[in-house]
């Protein structure tokens, strides 16, 4: 019996460093190829298998001494579903926390929109990831929520596009808005940020109600958006100096009004532009 005791625990001793040895050399592995988030995972799972290990090795010592383990994994069974019944919102969570660290929709750094939530990735923790927002507040959204949502990741845009209408008064010119589509593409051409893939694109588009539209639409790279508003300053500043320079207006929202009197209701309108009640003299 006391053999049999020994060699149990010298069985379970040998796997426990087994275990400790592979999840450390996995860990390595992992941090050199970039992946630390992924190491998150590793610790809870080497916990479980060490613990499953404990277990099978006190049923097995158990059972070599003589021990009836039949009415001991009878109760394991309903101790295990009754556990797993309550907890089933953290393994719900805990399997999120596997499916982000594995299909790595987001990371630590990366700026996400998600759930409503705008803000900078601080911590993907086992349960819940922790998102520093704009605002400067920080929120936390649990693992099965983010595994089950659609995340926009701002963080891996290539380019900051814009995409802008400038509207012309209807009394402008054809060789105006021909100048005005001109003035633009010059403020745009190979300009800074520019890929060459990603040409800026200017068009006479449109006619809205209450202008004549151009169309400007140009990417920025790299993503940085300090720099791109500055550009877009710059840009702004130059086509108001072009305009002006050849006489362009920018249209206003104008709405006109028809006035047509009908046979119950003549309208009658003096020389000085008052309005005359039906039957008044003038």
């Amino acid at each position: 019996m006391r053999a049999g005791t020994f060699t149990t625990i010298a069985f379970i001793w040998a796997l426990m460093r087994i275990i400790d040895l592979s999840f450390s050399w996995w860990t390595n592995r992992l941090r050199e190829s970039g992946q630390t988030a992924t190491t998150v995972l590793l610790n809870p799972a080497k916990t479980a298998i060490k613990t499953v290990i404990v277990i099978f090795g006190i049923v097995l010592w158990l059972d070599n001494i003589g021990y009836d383990v039949g009415t001991l994994l009878a109760g394991l069974g309903v101790g295990g579903i009754a556990v797993a019944l309550a907890a089933q919102d953290t393994l719900k969570n805990f399997l999120g926390s596997i499916m982000v660290l594995l299909d790595k929709p987001y990371q630590v750094g990366q700026r996400v929109v998600v759930k409503g939530h705008d803000g900078v990735v601080e911590e993907i923790g086992l349960r819940s990831t922790k998102i520093r927002l704009l605002t400067g507040h920080q929120t936390t959204v649990p693992n099965e929520q983010m595994a089950g949502s659609d995340i926009e990741n701002i963080g891996r845009r290539p380019h900051i596009r814009r995409l802008t209408n400038i509207g012309l008064p209807y009394n402008t010119p054809l060789d105006k808005v021909q100048k005005a589509v001109d003035i633009i593409r010059t403020a745009l051409d190979k300009h800074e940020g520019m890929d060459p893939e990603f040409l800026p694109r200017v068009y006479f588009n449109e006619f809205n109600p209450d202008s004549l539209n151009i169309i400007v639409l140009y990417w920025y790279h790299p993503p940085n958006y300090w720099d791109f508003l500055d550009f877009n300053q710059r840009v702004n500043m130059q086509i108001m100096q072009e305009f002006e320079k050849e006489g362009i207006k920018f249209a206003f929202p104008t709405t006109t009004t028809h006035l047509a009197p009908d046979d119950q209701n003549p309208l009658l309108v003096s020389l000085t532009g008052s309005f005359k009640e039906p039957g008044q003299m003038p």
